[in-house]
Parts: structure tokens; C-alpha cells; sequence
């Protein structure tokens, strides 16, 4: 496992590229508000994100099942029971090693439920500013995140 690399920053730097995908995709929409027949796009990202999470908490949960190197029955010194480790079959070891990550791209869609002007353009500007607020509010959070993060890990290197 890398330094730097963990769960929160995999997962941040992930929701914030499907966010700069969604603003690509509203000022797309703001600058088509005119074009007749224009179908408003939007991007959908946040169901993938969720899976990911929960893959990567299936991955913990196996880790936490689970012994990569053997260890001996152990005898708990309270209860007397023995605790038995077992070693992860070779389909656990695969799902372990594989990238959740990989698999996350943002889908742009049209959006076919907003009602259509009389030239069939279903753009409307105050619903584009309004959510190219929510995106870029979304992306500065992610992005303090992010930056706290990186300090902290600043930090633990300069030994503060």
C-alpha cells in the first residue's frame, strides 16, 4: 500500500473528477440554452461511488475474516474457546487484489424528464446555475479534504 494512497483520497479524487465532468456538462447546457431540438446532459456518478465504497468495505470485512499468513489456533484465555484463522480462499485473494477503482467512469445522460419549450429545448438557465453552485460548493469541500489530507500527511513526515 502506497504512503499516500488511501481510502478517503482514492475516493475523493474520484468524486471530484465526476464533478468536473458535470460542470463540463452544464456549461454545455448553459451555452446550448438558446439551440433548438439541445437535450440538457447531465452526469451520473454518485450510484458508482457508493459501490465502490461498499466493495472496498467487502474488502475489509474479508480482511478482517481473514489471516494471509497461518497463524496457530488460539485459545481465548477468558471464554476458553479457540479461535480458528482461516486463510482467504483463492477468490478472496483475487477480489483483494483487484482495483475497485478502475471501474468508476461518469455517464453522461440526456436528461428526458424536463418538459421541452416550443423548440423542443428542455434547457432552463436558473436550474443550470443552480446546480453549476451545488457542483462547484461539492468540489470546493472535496477539495479541503483533500488539502487537509495532504497536510496531515506533511506533517507526519516532518515529524509535527
Amino acid at each position: 500500500m502506497d504512503l499516500i494512497s488511501n481510502r478517503t483520497m482514492n475516493i475523493t479524487q474520484l468524486a471530484m473528477s465526476g464533478l468536473v465532468e458535470r460542470q463540463h456538462a452544464i456549461a454545455s447546457n448553459i451555452a446550448n440554452v438558446m439551440s433548438p431540438g439541445f437535450q440538457r446532459k447531465e452526469v451520473a456518478f454518485e450510484s458508482q461511488l457508493a459501490e465502490i465504497r461498499e466493495k472496498e468495505d467487502l474488502k475489509d470485512y474479508i480482511k478482517g475474516q481473514n489471516s494471509i499468513e497461518y497463524k496457530p489456533p488460539m485459545m481465548d484465555v477468558f471464554t476458553g474457546e479457540i479461535h480458528q484463522y482461516r486463510i482467504p480462499t483463492a477468490q478472496e485473494k483475487a477480489y483483494l487484489q483487484s482495483n475497485v477503482y478502475d471501474q468508476f467512469k461518469p455517464q453522461l445522460v440526456n436528461d428526458i424528464y424536463s418538459g421541452t419549450d416550443s423548440k423542443g429545448n428542455n434547457v432552463e438557465l436558473e436550474r443550470e446555475m443552480m446546480d453549476l453552485s451545488k457542483t462547484g460548493t461539492k468540489y470546493l469541500v472535496l477539495s479541503n479534504l483533500q488539502r487537509r489530507q495532504f497536510t496531515e500527511l506533511s506533517e507526519a513526515i516532518r515529524g509535527q
